[in-house]
Parts: C-alpha cells; structure tokens; sequence
C-alpha cells in the first residue's frame, strides 16, 4: 500500500508542478507567445499526468477491492473452520493420494490424536482395510466432476481398539480435494483388538 500512497503523491505533485510550469509560460506568452515546440510539450505532458492519474485511481480502486474480497475469503474460511469444528460428525479432508489435510475435533478425538498433528499424515495410517480405502480414492480420483462413495471400514485409532466405521468419501465438483466423513457402524468393545 506504500507504494500505491507515494505513486499517488508524486503524480499529485507533478500535476502541481506541470500547473506551475504552465501559469509561468502563460505569463512569459504575454510579452513573447511560446513556441508550439513548448506548448505541443506542454499538452503532451498534461495528457500523459492525466492518463496517470486515471490509471493510479483505477489502481487504487482495485487494491481497495482485493482487499475487500481478501478479508471476505478469510472471514469465509473462519465461518467453515467454525462449521467444521462445530460438526459432530468426523471429518477429513485429503488430497486425491489419502494424505490428510484437515479434520475437524470429531476426528481428532476418534483418531485419539491431536487435530494439528493430523495434517499430513497418510489416512491409511488410521485403517485396517487398506485395499478398500485405496479403491475408495482410485473411484473419487478416476470421476469426472462430483463424486461420492461409501464403503464399510475398519479403522483403527491410536492407541484405541479398532471400530467399524462407514467411510462417506465425496470429491467436490470444484476441489480436488477429498472429504470423508466417519459414521461409527460398532462399539468399540465389539472388535478385537
């Protein structure tokens, strides 16, 4: 933004001194008319100011809306992080590989690890069915726009007995991420260890 003030200042300056250099050549033309090299220059310079001072407005008008739309995102991203953490649902977000991004606290808890620890860790780390999770990302990967599937999983949380759980994996139609929700299917005393 400094570089956007001192840009508006130094053409606000040059209007002011090109002004100045035309009141002095208006006095001088009074006792001896200016040349039309000077005053085509003259012209040609104010044209060239203008043009700078529409250009840094526009400038400055769209620094302002990137700066409106930036604080838009943050605050969008805020509100889904709140909904997220909110849900009582667990959730994971991965890239199209398993590698997980992001959970909400229902994750965290189920995974028994913490939520900051989850992100990049590999969501085969967590389950017992491997070939099914594999499938499960090979079908979201290989569709074409959004996509979804549910499969029965075993998964198997740190330190925790394992639990069959529903794995619903959705890819967006717009994000190449992945989303899966986990549905607890069991208790966990009902799996052997």
């Amino acid at each position: 933004m400094g570089t956007l003030h001192n840009l508006t200042l130094r053409t606000a300056t040059a209007v002011g001194r090109l002004a100045e250099l035309q009141r002095r050549a208006d006095r001088i033309a009074i006792d001896k008319p200016a040349s039309p090299v000077t005053r085509a220059a003259i012209q040609e310079l104010s044209t060239a100011l203008e043009e700078l001072q529409v250009a840094n407005e526009a400038l400055q008008t769209q620094v302002e809306e990137l700066t409106s739309l930036r604080e838009q995102r943050a605050f969008a991203e805020h509100v889904l992080d709140e909904f997220a953490a909110a849900m009582p649902t667990a959730v994971l977000w991965t890239d199209r590989a398993g590698m997980i991004q992001a959970g909400n606290d229902a994750a965290s808890q189920l995974l028994n690890i913490g939520r900051h620890h989850l992100q990049g860790k590999p969501l085969m780390l967590f389950v017992t069915d491997r070939q099914i999770l594999f499938a499960a990302l090979r079908t979201l990967a290989e569709s074409t726009g959004a996509a979804s599937i549910d499969v029965d999983i075993t998964v198997r949380p740190r330190e925790r007995r394992p639990r069959k759980m529903q794995l619903s994996g959705r890819r967006l139609e717009r994000d190449a991420r992945c989303v899966w929700f986990l549905h607890s299917l069991t208790s966990p005393e009902q799996l052997p260890e």
